[in-house]
């Protein structure tokens, strides 16, 4: 499914610097909505909160959870292993990732069927969009290791430009301020940082074992990547294009988001059965852990900030907690 790691290192600073303790959880007793899909990966929220979507891996499809029944609404068959999406026009269109398919399919999420296939490689299994909705971002892993980043015309519907990466990449972000974008390279642990204007790698930044999450604070300024070999958080100060600090997470982190008023970045540590919380701004090392269910990858926030939801690949649900 979504693992893909690499051999490396990546000296962190001593786990003594980043306390965490492990906290009950916020607010009222968590609850779980169950039965949404099989082996699901990724999870993206509405603009709204009032739902959230996932990537069914095991059984092709791609799902749409109504957040105030906490029930699986509709759901639709995309393709083969489809992986990372995100949301355009508005969220009103879904893209996703289909790995074994080979395309970018795009869903139209008001009748909730396909409006789109375009061929997007080999194996594309990542995808991001530009903060003027013009253009998405995939990640193609290629058939021989040598991956690509294509540039898709979201309108047009079609393929308008590639990158050439290197080896096993997965995961990318957009920066919502310069348009740059960031791709995660597995085989060379390192963080590619691509001008899609130029149609040109930039710069070539060093992060963890096995680079899997990653996430763009709001305003820009820094990138945060789990390494989930190395169990740590990778900061990045974007407008230097500089490493800043390595901070250790937890055991096999996977799913990086931050908040979005900013303030607060998370971490799903796998292995740990934890999810990890620091401030993006490191005003203080002094982070929260908390325990999760078993087999979560990913994670999101909810618009308001007062609700965070926790996607389990093994338990095919989404953990609800309330801060």
């Amino acid at each position: 499914m979504r693992r893909r790691f690499s051999k490396g290192s990546l000296v962190a600073i001593p786990a003594m610097l980043l306390a965490l303790a492990l906290a009950p959880l916020w607010g009222a007793t968590p609850y779980r909505i169950r039965k949404v899909g099989k082996a699901p990966n990724f999870l993206v929220l509405s603009p709204d909160g009032t739902k959230a979507y996932v990537t069914s891996y095991a059984d092709g499809r791609f799902v749409e959870v109504d957040l105030a029944q906490n029930l699986v609404a509709r759901s639709i068959e995309v393709g083969s292993a489809p992986l990372g999406f995100a949301l355009a026009e508005g969220g009103r269109t879904a893209l996703i990732a289909c790995r074994d398919s080979g395309m970018l399919t795009m869903v139209d999420l008001e009748t909730f069927r396909i409006v789109a296939d375009v061929k997007a490689g080999a194996k594309p299994n990542s995808v991001a969009v530009d903060p003027r909705g013009y253009f998405a971002y995939v990640v193609d892993s290629g058939r021989s290791n040598t991956g690509v980043l294509h540039i898709v015309d979201i309108r047009e519907r079609n393929v308008t430009g590639t990158v050439r990466l290197g080896s096993s990449p997965f995961g990318v972000a957009v920066s919502p301020t310069s348009e740059q974008v960031f791709v995660l390279m597995g085989g060379t642990n390192e963080v590619w940082v691509v001008d899609p204007g130029k149609r040109a790698v930039v710069a070539k930044l060093p992060v963890g074992d096995g680079p899997d999450g990653i996430a763009v604070t709001p305003d820009g300024k820094r990138v945060f990547v789990a390494g989930s070999r190395t169990g740590d958080l990778t900061v990045i100060d974007a407008e230097l294009a500089q490493v800043r600090i390595t901070l250790p997470i937890g055991k096999m982190p996977f799913g990086v988001t931050v908040s979005p008023d900013g303030k607060d970045v998370l971490v799903v540590n796998t292995s740990s059965r934890t999810l990890s919380m620091l401030p993006t701004d490191l005003s203080s090392l002094a982070g929260e852990t908390f325990q999760i269910d078993k087999g979560s990858t990913d994670v999101k926030v909810s618009p308001d900030n007062r609700t965070i939801y926790v996607l389990s690949e093994t338990g095919n649900s989404i953990q609800v907690i309330s801060r």
